[in-house]
């Protein structure tokens, strides 16, 4: 998993840098004066990237959710065969945990080679100055790609397709959770171990709340954007109005970039949260133990002193007999003869 969380906050990264060098860079450098044009050839370039960044860190986020889902279900189905194996070497070990990252990244760059022609540069005059403007391109303004590949592909690829994949995931690990849990909180409770059924309990919670936490940031922040597209395509729907537009690209932005946050943060924050709670458990456990050995050794040193009370009363009731029953010896009398 230390992989796929590894390769979904590089594609996070990514997608956040291409997103801010295509939406503010430039024309925040044009509006404070460091810049002349408010455009750039390299915008054109990097909307590519984006949508690429876009969908390979969606599918990386459904690779991280797969892998908890076997985590939890199937958690010896990669246990090493107890057999004598060939050694592998360091660079196919690499290449073997790479691997899928790898794929999901060049099948996102395939899918994304047509938005390499979305947007071009085009020169024109304003205030009598001559500038570019970046404007569509005749593949955009095209009603067959907007809706097939725009609306419905890329909608099917980024968003209700994934979240029917994370939905099902997490739903079956929770389930599968759920029930290896109470297998084993019947099993423990059987045997007095009442500490460690809290602290799988804690567990349980923490799994639940992370895995709703994702699901219904991925439900919110991304559906809202796809949400958005389909409204543009709708004839009567207000295109001139920019900023419900401009707010699924914000929340879609910070959908991506708070995942490697609950994955990282959040989860350590439970974490803690958890073993906080095992420790004050365990010195609770500690304090009672400490309570029921001083209660028994008092209470064994409370038999003692009364059997040695015992013990001295007998003794002194034998000597007393003892000495009640010893006959009088008379004494001798010794005469001297005349």
């Amino acid at each position: 998993m230390l992989v796929s969380l590894t390769g979904l906050a590089i594609w996070d990264i990514v997608l956040l840098i291409a997103a801010m060098w295509h939406h503010s860079l430039w024309a925040t450098l044009h509006y404070m004066g460091l810049r002349d044009e408010p455009w750039a050839s390299e915008i054109v370039r990097v909307h590519a990237l984006m949508e690429c960044g876009h969908i390979t860190s969606t599918w990386m986020l459904i690779e991280v959710t797969a892998e908890r889902f076997i985590a939890v279900t199937r958690p010896f189905q990669f246990a090493p065969v107890h057999r004598k194996q060939r050694r592998k070497s360091y660079a196919r070990v690499v290449g073997g945990l790479i691997r899928i990252p790898l794929i999901m990244t060049l099948v996102a760059c395939i899918i994304c080679l047509p938005c390499t022609g979305e947007y071009k540069l085009e020169p024109c005059m304003y205030k009598g100055i001559e500038s570019e403007q970046m404007l569509e391109t005749p593949l955009m303004q095209n009603t067959f790609y907007q809706i097939l590949y725009r609306t419905a592909f890329l909608s099917i690829v980024k968003t209700f397709g994934p979240f029917i994949i994370i939905t099902f995931l997490t739903v079956s690990t929770l389930k599968s959770m759920r029930q290896s849990m109470d297998s084993r909180a019947s099993i423990l409770i059987a045997q007095g171990q009442n500490h460690l059924f809290q602290a799988d309990k804690d567990k349980t919670k923490s799994l639940q709340a992370i895995s709703i936490m994702l699901l219904g940031k991925f439900l919110f922040f991304r559906c809202l954007p796809t949400a958005m597209a389909t409204i543009q395509m709708i004839p009567f729907g207000n295109t001139a109005n920019f900023l419900p537009l401009y707010l699924s690209h914000f929340f879609l932005l910070f959908n991506s970039a708070t995942n490697s946050f609950v994955f990282v943060v959040v989860k350590s924050a439970f974490e803690t949260r958890r073993l906080k709670r095992i420790r004050q458990r365990h010195r609770e456990l500690v304090a009672q133990h400490a309570e029921q050995v001083l209660s028994i050794g008092k209470a064994l040193a409370g038999d003692k002193l009364l059997l040695i009370s015992e013990v001295e009363f007998e003794n002194q009731s034998s000597e007393e007999d003892t000495f009640e029953m010893q006959p009088m010896m008379p004494s001798a009398i010794t005469s001297n003869p005349v």
